[in-house]
């Protein structure tokens, strides 16, 4: 499971003003105060590089693929929003607030 950062209050302020904020890697909105680490490709799948992600776009990302199917998206260079329901969950999204946070639908 990913790690949640829910507080950042041990980092010294110097590094958080130092560094440009990164977007959510589903979403490209700014993160909030909860981040979530999505491995792209699986751990069990081989994966080690992880993205932040919005808690609401792991969900949805963990509603709508199979590790398979985050194989494939991987492998072949194709963008996750060409799933339809990523791409309406996305264009939903992007004017709500850094921490919204509603209940995602099983999508599978």
């Amino acid at each position: 499971m990913a790690r949640k950062i829910r507080e950042a209050s041990w980092l010294a302020e110097e590094t958080i003003a130092n560094e440009p904020a990164e977007p959510c890697w589903l979403c490209g909105r700014s993160l909030g105060k909860t981040v979530d680490r999505f491995h792209p490709i699986p751990k069990s799948r081989g994966g080690r590089d992880t993205v932040p992600v919005h808690p609401i776009c792991r969900e949805t990302i963990d509603a709508n693929f199979t590790a398979s199917e985050l194989v494939r998206h991987a492998q072949n260079g194709i963008s996750l929003t060409d799933n339809e329901t990523v791409a309406r969950f996305v264009k939903w999204v992007a004017n709500k607030p850094p921490d919204f946070h509603s209940a995602t639908k099983a999508g599978r």
